[in-house]
């Protein structure tokens, strides 16, 4: 899978995690 980071607002870390191959 894959793994991004985004932040969001109050500079909160959000692991978004992505079923890939």
């Amino acid at each position: 899978y894959t793994v991004r980071t985004i932040y969001g607002v109050l500079g909160i870390k959000i692991w978004i995690f992505i079923e890939g191959e």
